[in-house]
């Protein structure tokens, strides 16, 4: 339900919040004063700690100090130190969302620390060129950059620094779900932060690894850390994050199912949140204590929390807590036995869904226009290096060419051997000059058709990404919301009464089209999402509990073609996999089994455990698969040769889906069949 956009964005909030409410305001107030009685020429560090202290509320003003502290570093002529606030010029032109001018500013400071030999600062620039790619998404890029600091920290015996390396490391494998590296560096970090004893960085280190074991279902190890986060927290003092560390441990016991304990941590750091006026934290501490309200089945209070947390996020815009807030009033209209209104959420919340996919397409092209723009800025550079090399050489010609002059003018009375020499000298660098001139202008040209390339590329890729837009706004807006309008009100109306015979007749003709169109829809809609690269949610569940449920859900259909659906062998083994994924893809295989089945056939269930894995089959009575289907049965549109027994329809995406989902969860599907002779699907995980 949570789209990867809106986990990336909390992930950076979380990052950077505790240090936010960190800016020491008697520092700034003390290095002011301390600014206006040094002596010009020491203060240099002072303006970098005061552009420093103001990064986080006032990034303007980091600028303008951190431009202070450059002028006057070229103007002392600082043999070091001098990419300092050229970093901190980056960071915040990258708090204030300026990309470009941030990578501007880290590249310049790379640059001018690597001149000047300044080992720490080439470290903090690749560490900060690594974030700015990391929260743009372009991972491989941000990761290059992090090894490097990593390794120039690690030489030069930079713990501080060391320790944001190995937390950007750690947000790194964590976005790429490689959650035991994530874990690896976020210790290593937290180890740092202990050394260091600065008590705030440590409670930020600890709220990291809690949440960290939270998203992975660790529980105990996650209020562990917490604890010991809310503990340093009471110490120093910090009510607001105290607050928000106290709404992550009340949502750690409510997945606990420790329902009173979550529900007084709640109540406990939402009061503080309301008393402080803290709208960043509220929509979630709202959204929270309705799920613990619902969980404890106190039904009216969850829907007073619900709807307080929809009108925060409401004043705020935040799309994905409206979302879920429409999901949870489904939920809770579900269970008061409100179907109106549970349909009306649900119709609210698929709305919703739909808008931030289209958000996360527009996020797509904006990091790829950013990757386009970056690209563009390295090309520039290296034809400004170019420039900067025929520059340099205009000069030595000139003066060598002084050089020549004088010596001709202070010796050809004299000297005739001394003329012709320095004549064939001339020449000599003239022709160097000349090859380097041809060399530089054979450069441009190849810059120019490399530009031109991209330029077509560019525009390609722009009519691409609007073909796909237009086809999915089409999809999604103009004939999901009418159909499942139709639908609706159809569901009314027969929830209504007083409809004849014909008229029940009808309305389920208009139900079965309209579904028919939605089923198309969400095939549709599925393969869009599934080329987002969406990744897995894994759970642990009963696979026999989930196989009941899924032969019990296609039983009326089986029964409406006389075929004997059944399960031949299940055992009740508990798997971990992502159930959402696992229901499509029994879902399409039943689908697909029942469709191409004949009457009075037999559709055959079977799932088990292995030692090293998991695996699931359907096997049918259908016509089977011949060769040239085997090689095209995955591709997407495309129909095969066998043909549904009963007149349903067919779109070519069912098993296109399977495909992509199997392999999104790193299984493997093996088919047995023959022409005429039925089918038989098998599909297997590995357990770890």
């Amino acid at each position: 339900m949570k789209k990867p956009f809106f986990l990336f964005i909390c992930f950076f909030f979380v990052l950077h919040g505790l240090s936010l409410q960190a800016q020491n305001l008697d520092l700034i107030r003390s290095l002011r004063h301390k600014l206006k009685t040094t002596p010009e020429a020491e203060r240099f560090e002072i303006l970098n700690d005061l552009a420093w202290e103001y990064r986080w509320a006032a990034p303007d003003s980091t600028i303008f100090y951190a431009q202070k502290a450059y002028a006057l570093g070229q103007e002392l002529k600082l043999a070091t130190g001098l990419a300092k606030p050229l970093n901190f010029i980056g960071v915040a032109r990258n708090y204030q969302g300026k990309r470009l001018e941030a990578f501007d500013a880290y590249d310049k400071a790379l640059h001018t620390a690597t001149q000047q030999n300044d080992s720490v600062q080439i470290a903090y620039s690749n560490n900060n060129l690594g974030r700015l790619f990391f929260e743009q998404g372009l991972l491989s890029r941000s990761y290059d950059y992090f090894l490097r600091a990593q390794a120039l920290f690690e030489n030069i015996n930079d713990s501080s620094g060391l320790a944001y390396t190995y937390q950007s490391l750690a947000n790194l494998y964590k976005l790429q779900q490689d959650n035991a590296k994530a874990e690896s560096n976020y210790l290593k970090a937290y180890r740092i932060r202990m050394h260091g004893g600065r008590s705030r960085d440590i409670m930020s280190a600890l709220v990291m690894i809690g949440r960290l074991y939270q998203e992975t279902g660790q529980l105990d190890k996650a209020l562990h850390y917490l604890h010991r986060a809310d503990s340093i927290g009471h110490v120093i003092n910090d009510e607001i994050n105290l607050a928000d560390i106290k709404t992550y441990m009340s949502e750690t016991l409510l997945n606990k199912g420790m329902l009173d304990a979550a529900d007084s941590m709640c109540t406990a750091g939402l009061a503080v949140i309301v008393r402080m006026n803290t709208t960043r934290m509220m929509p979630q501490a709202y959204m929270t204590m309705g799920q613990i309200k619902f969980a404890k089945n106190e039904l009216a209070q969850a829907r007073k929390y619900f709807t307080l947390s929809m009108d925060v996020a409401t004043r705020a815009n935040e799309l994905n807590t409206k979302m879920e807030v429409f999901y949870w009033l489904w939920k809770l209209s579900l269970k008061e036995n409100n179907r109106v209104g549970a349909l009306e959420n649900q119709n609210q919340y698929l709305i919703l869904k739909d808008s931030l996919n289209d958000l996360n397409v527009a996020r797509q092209v904006e990091r790829l226009q950013f990757e386009m723009d970056i690209e563009r800025k390295e090309q520039e550079n290296e034809l400004l290096k170019v420039n900067h090399a025929k520059n340099e050489a205009v000069i030595l010609q000139q003066r060598l060419q002084n050089i020549i002059l004088i010596v001709i003018i202070a010796f050809i009375s004299i000297l005739g051997l001394v003329q012709w020499r320095s004549s064939k000298k001339r020449r000599e660098v003239n022709d160097m000059l000349e090859r380097q001139n041809q060399f530089i202008r054979s450069q441009r040209e190849e810059i120019v058709d490399q530009n031109q390339t991209l330029s077509k590329h560019n525009r390609q890729l722009s009519d691409i990404n609007h073909e796909k837009d237009t086809l999915m706004s089409i999809v999604a807006h103009d004939l999901k919301a009418p159909l499942n309008r139709i639908k609706g009100i159809a569901d009314i109306m027969e929830l209504e009464g007083g409809l004849t015979t014909d008229q029940h007749e009808y309305m389920d003709m208009t139900k079965n089209a309209t579904q028919a169109g939605l089923d198309l829809i969400k095939d549709l809609l599925d393969v869009h999402m599934l080329e987002e690269n969406v990744t897995p949610h894994y759970t642990t569940f009963d696979i026999s509990a989930f196989m009941l449920e899924k032969v019990d859900a296609f039983t009326p259909i089986a029964s409406a073609k006389q075929i004997h659906l059944h399960i031949t062998r299940v055992e009740s083994e508990q798997v971990r996999l992502d159930a959402d994924y696992l229901s499509r893809i029994a879902d399409n295989l039943l689908s697909n089994a029942l469709k191409f089945s004949p009457p009075n056939g037999t559709v055959e269930v079977a799932a088990g455990k292995t030692a090293d894995h998991f695996w699931f089959s359907v096997r049918d009575e259908g016509p089977g698969f011949s060769g040239e289907d085997k090689q095209q049965m995955f591709q997407k549109f495309r129909k095969l040769t066998a043909r549904p027994t009963a007149g349903e329809t067919s779109n070519g995406l069912g098993l296109a889906i399977v495909k992509t989902l199997v392999d999104r969860l790193k299984g493997e599907i093996i088919l047995n069949s023959e022409p005429g002779k039925g089918s038989e699907f098998v599909i297997r995980f590995p357990l770890s």
